[in-house]
């Protein structure tokens, strides 16, 4: 008859409840596994994201890289002038000269201690700085009496920046990549919000070793040509202004004379070329 409605047996309605609860079962088990997969691809990322720790070398290697040194392949054979500069921009970087002495004539007395304990957080703590009155149009005099140095008034523009943008750990050996990008390069971005990397001058590998529980620069080597950083040239000559230009030409200039003064000055520690 119309509208009659026919009762479900008792079995068929079993039946329906254990489909629902199937259906149900299945659709947490379809949603826990996107779950599962989506932490998982998260998890990978987050294990892979190296980048705060490559920005950390990045200021780590500063003090460094500014002096565009030449390669060694043992911190213990660079230049000892070099390894004092190191040490000296890594105090200036590093901490607050307000809090040191100063002489009659307002020269800060920077203690050679100080440059003692950033050079082997650098260098390791096998490489030890002979202590003395270093460079030439920037003097760093040594006070061996009182074992300080007089800071001069001028200040130090470094001839480059670091930009690591690759690291791989093998082992107690950390291996950076590390591209010299000129001072006053910076990263650039567009209207639709894009970003460019800092144009890089040259690429140098920068090899870490540990040192107890932390490491310090072993080496640097120049990079192979498959390990040069490769600049986004069609960004930046539609930026890249003359004034940019001359800067980098002159930044390049004044590096050349300063590795000139690594090799010419201290010949006999002077670091060996990397094969």
């Amino acid at each position: 008859m119309p509208g009659y409605k026919v009762k479900p047996s008792p079995q068929q309605v079993k039946r329906r409840r254990v489909r629902a609860v199937g259906y149900t079962f299945l659709t947490l088990a379809l949603l826990g596994a996107i779950f599962l997969v989506t932490l998982g691809v998260k998890g990978v990322l987050w294990l892979t994201d190296d980048s705060d720790e490559r920005l950390e070398y990045q200021k780590y290697l500063e003090p460094v890289v500014m002096l565009d040194p030449v390669p060694f392949d043992d911190a213990g054979k660079a230049s000892e002038e070099f390894l004092l500069q190191s040490a000296m921009w890594a105090v200036l970087k590093n901490e607050d000269t307000s809090r040191y002495a100063t002489d009659d004539a307002g020269n800060v007395l920077l203690p050679a201690a100080d440059l003692d304990l950033y050079g082997a957080k650098l260098f390791g703590t096998h490489v030890k700085l002979k202590h003395q009155s270093f460079g030439s149009d920037l003097l760093f005099v040594y006070d061996e009496e009182k074992q300080v140095y007089r800071l001069p008034a001028a200040g130090m523009m470094g001839y480059y920046t670091p930009y690591v943008a690759k690291m791989k750990k093998s082992g107690d050996v950390i291996r950076l990549t590390v591209g010299y990008v000129p001072s006053g390069s910076t990263w650039t971005g567009d209207a639709k919000g894009n970003v460019y990397a800092p144009e890089v001058d040259k690429t140098m590998i920068y090899v870490l070793q540990k040192d107890g529980k932390s490491y310090y620069i072993h080496a640097i080597k120049e990079a192979e040509d498959d390990e040069k950083l490769e600049n986004d040239t069609s960004y930046q000559k539609k930026t890249k202004s003359g004034a940019e230009s001359s800067s980098s030409k002159s930044s390049s200039s004044a590096a050349s004379s300063q590795r000139q003064g690594q090799t010419g000055e201290d010949t006999d520690n002077a670091a060996p070329q990397a094969q």
